[in-house]
């Protein structure tokens, strides 16, 4: 049985990315979360998607340009309901703390020091003084990112983003010293996990949200879905 990982929380359900859709994926049951980091001006490391607030927020403008005092007075839930109007973009602080130990974190780095300089060691020191590096994976499509964390900390899991049909994804993620790969669904195939498997590598799919396409990547043999709905995966 894959790990159950609920992508932004249980965000087919809850405003993604917000400590109500997040709180809605532990009642599931899931394995692990999966959420995006983003620092806001004054250095706060925040869980947010978008590089701007505008789709998820009553707010307008880029998260990198405003202080956490700004976006915290955004209102990050009322978009997907007005049942829940008044959530707010969580820190990566509150979240790692609100997380039951037994849950894992797929943490998700938008971007590293080409947008937000030092932004791997602070990740770095954060997970270290939470007590949460052994249990969180650091993922990223910024795969220099990913290579400078591992210098800063080798212990660390990490996970290669990939959203196309790479030529050889397995060789790159060795290169990186990834624990694992994180691929569209699209593109995976029972063959594909094999080779993951052999060069040791996990696969964890993204994103899985429709009956088929659950139980196609259940019978390729993947390790992890992450899925909007993922009392979707867990009862398939």
């Amino acid at each position: 049985m894959p790990q159950v990982i609920g992508h932004r929380g249980a965000a087919g359900t809850h405003p993604e990315n917000t400590m109500v859709s997040f709180q809605r994926a532990f009642e599931i049951g899931v394995d692990g979360i999966e959420f995006d980091v983003h620092r806001t001006l004054d250095g706060h490391l925040v869980v947010i998607h978008d590089p701007a607030v505008d789709r998820t927020t009553n707010g307008s403008g880029l998260v990198m340009a405003m202080t956490l005092e700004q976006l915290r007075s955004l209102d990050a839930g009322a978009w997907k309901g007005p049942q829940f109007a008044g959530q707010r973009v969580p820190t990566l602080q509150e979240l790692v703390r609100a997380t039951p130990p037994n849950v894992r974190l797929y943490l998700e780095l938008k971007a590293g020091s080409v947008h937000y300089p030092g932004i791997e060691q602070e990740l770095v020191d954060l997970l270290k003084a939470e007590g949460a590096l052994e249990r969180t994976q650091i993922s990223s499509f910024d795969h220099r990112a990913l290579v400078r964390l591992k210098e800063i900390a080798p212990e660390l899991p990490l996970g290669m983003l990939t959203s196309c049909n790479h030529v050889d994804p397995v060789g790159m993620a060795r290169e990186i010293g990834c624990e694992a790969i994180h691929p569209m669904w699209y593109w995976v195939t029972p063959d594909y996990v094999e080779a993951a498997h052999a060069a040791g590598l996990k696969v964890n799919v993204w994103t899985v949200d429709e009956p088929t396409a659950i139980t196609m990547m259940k019978a390729a043999g993947v390790d992890g879905i992450i899925s909007n709905f993922p009392e979707r995966v867990k009862s398939a």
